[in-house]
């Protein structure tokens, strides 16, 4: 059974939260958590401790930082925001192929597709740029020399032209990239116990999709 390593920045909010969701769920998994700025021996906080309670878990946390001994014996690090992913990456190279954020964990599968037409457009987009900018090569270097109104004004509308060639792959990339959600939860920390509700809900859902995939 795989080891799961939740990170988060103080371990004192999302990641303790997502480790007793997980244990909750899945007693049998081994799952530990750590902060990237964590100070040593701070309990869970009173809104993490508030939305567990309210889901019947009861759980004794004591925030750890994180190193690489917890990186080393984790078989899968999971992060809560992609700042904590990057982080990790940077301090422990040797183990980037194990570091995610959980959501990009729990749902890039579902995304495969999306991310696949979304490259389809980029590649639209500049590959109709550059035949654009090959056409009318002569064209644009012969007004670029020269420095009157007229010339920028075709100049102007020769972009016109291009952007409007480029209209329909732009309006496919940003109704695509609406599609992708971002891979942050939330930080409820100083927030209100709905926030951490909100929080607490983005982290069950991620979760969930995971325990899918074992």
């Amino acid at each position: 059974m795989e080891k799961f390593l939740f990170v988060c920045t103080g371990n004192t909010c999302r990641s303790p939260l997502a480790q007793a969701l997980l244990k909750e769920k899945r007693p049998d998994i081994e799952v530990k958590s750590a902060g990237v700025n964590a100070l040593p021996g701070m309990k869970a906080s009173d809104g993490t401790l508030k939305i567990l309670a309210e889901k019947g878990i009861s759980f004794n946390h004591s925030s750890s930082q994180v190193n690489e001994q917890l990186i080393e014996w984790a078989d899968i690090v999971l992060t809560l925001t992609e700042s904590h992913k990057a982080t990790l990456i940077k301090q422990f190279p040797a183990f980037v192929d194990k570091i995610y954020t959980l959501k990009e964990y729990a749902f890039n599968k579902d995304l495969e597709e999306t991310y696949r037409t979304l490259q389809q457009h980029y590649v639209e987009m500049e590959l109709k740029q550059a035949q654009f900018i090959q056409k009318h090569k002569d064209e644009i270097e012969e007004l670029s020399k020269r420095q009157d109104i007229g010339a920028q004004k075709q100049l102007d509308n020769l972009n016109k032209s291009l952007q409007q060639l480029l209209t329909e792959e732009r309006e496919q990339i940003e109704r695509l990239e609406k599609l992708l959600p971002t891979f942050d939860v939330s930080d409820p920390f100083g927030g209100s116990i709905e926030v951490y509700r909100r929080t607490a809900k983005e982290i069950e859902e991620a979760i969930d999709k995971l325990l899918t995939k074992l």
